[in-house]
């Protein structure tokens, strides 16, 4: 925060917005100033949904085929954020150990957040090197969004 000098006579009131359900929310909150002046101040926000998905919801069950050891199949997978606002949001696989095991991995499986803007697309690329022969498998890519429960976004 920049080192300013405020007014003695200025209050800053900070105030935290959660809303608890997907609707338009309006509140009159009122100041009074030494019962000399009385301000009614209208607050106004929104409750809106975070609507992260697929941009195609069919690729939701990705099947890699049958891959020849040695071979290499990389597929893509677009993830678009269908918000009206930016999300933040991590990706990781369901289950680390089983993932190295499959020779598998994607983008951004690195832990980090990401923020996705409204309308942007980021693509996921899955990568399968199979070292050795493998049985069948499923496995996972979670999505864990901000204030809401993790999920499976794409299973193997």
């Amino acid at each position: 925060m920049p080192d300013t000098k405020e007014d003695p006579q200025t209050l800053q009131v900070p105030i935290y917005f959660t809303p608890r359900e997907i609707k338009k929310y309006s509140e009159v909150v009122k100041l009074d100033f030494n019962g000399l002046y009385n301000i009614d101040l209208t607050i106004t926000g929104e409750g809106i949904p975070m609507n992260l998905e697929l941009k195609d919801p069919d690729q939701a069950y990705l099947d890699f085929g049958i891959v020849s050891v040695g071979g290499d199949v990389t597929k893509t997978v677009p993830l678009i954020n269908k918000s009206k606002k930016p999300v933040k949001f991590k990706l990781s696989p369901s289950n680390v150990e089983q993932f190295k095991k499959c020779n598998l991995s994607f983008t951004n499986d690195n832990g980090k957040e990401i923020i996705l803007k409204p309308r942007e697309v980021l693509p996921i690329e899955i990568r399968f090197q199979p070292k050795i022969r493998l049985p069948n498998f499923n496995l996972d890519i979670r999505l864990d969004m901000e204030f809401n429960e993790p999920r499976n976004l794409i299973q193997i």
